[in-house]
């Protein structure tokens, strides 16, 4: 079978498009982008989510930002329509579009305009934590944490970032990390719609951040 065109709203893959019904209110709709983290930051659609892999369905969940049982998913690369099959198997509704399509067009006229995250790389980040211009979100696993981290960092699982920036003021710069940089936008989407402007993700994770032999803390242990 041949590969939908993007655009037309349909999946290339065989029963995995469910169309959302025209009366589904907006607010009972999650919208997922599953582009690369770099087309993502570089604009996306005010209160969507990065959606690097399918277990996000569940730290959406988790973080209480999984609106129903409906989405809708946003794609331009074939291997990336793999997950909306992925997304579609777990039991939600499911619409797809590309970015460039009408119905995703529509989306983000009614959203207005489109929100950004820069992606920052690791000596930038360094000469950042130095100068106490950001506060750097961990969101790896406490071990590796304990074991060694940037500098004056806070460790806040993907399970409870709503939860652990409660009273935390909007204005804060913050820069996620995650171990390879796959989820780290994810992160970033989720503190986006808590209403954070000022926000950054570490291009390649903490393990580049290792890799250039910048500062780390560690475990005297």
């Amino acid at each position: 079978m041949g590969a939908a065109p993007f655009g037309d709203n349909r999946l290339p893959i065989e029963g995995a498009y469910s169309p959302l019904a025209a009366e589904t209110p907006e607010s009972d709709v999650t919208l997922v982008d599953l582009r690369s983290p770099a087309a993502f930051g570089s604009g996306f659609i005010p209160g969507s989510f990065h959606f690097p892999d399918i277990d996000c369905l569940e730290l959406l969940r988790a973080n209480g930002l999984l609106g129903g049982r409906r989405i809708y998913g946003v794609a331009d690369e074939p291997e990336q329509i793999a997950r909306c099959g992925e997304i579609q198997a777990s039991g939600m509704e499911l619409e797809f579009g590309a970015w460039s399509s009408r119905k995703t067009m529509d989306w983000r006229k009614r959203r207005g305009e489109s929100g950004s995250i820069e992606l920052v790389e690791p000596d930038r980040l360094a000469v950042r934590v130095a100068a106490w211009k950001t506060v750097v979100v961990d969101t790896r696993g406490q071990a590796a944490f304990t074991r060694e981290r940037i500098p004056e960092s806070l460790c806040i699982p993907l399970d409870n970032l709503t939860g652990a920036l409660t009273g935390l003021p909007a204005e804060t710069a913050l820069c996620v990390v995650c171990e390879t940089g796959s989820r780290a936008s994810f992160a970033a989407s989720l503190i986006w719609s808590l209403g954070f402007r000022n926000l950054s993700v570490l291009r390649g994770g903490f393990a580049a951040y290792r890799e250039h032999r910048l500062p780390l803390a560690k475990s005297l242990r």
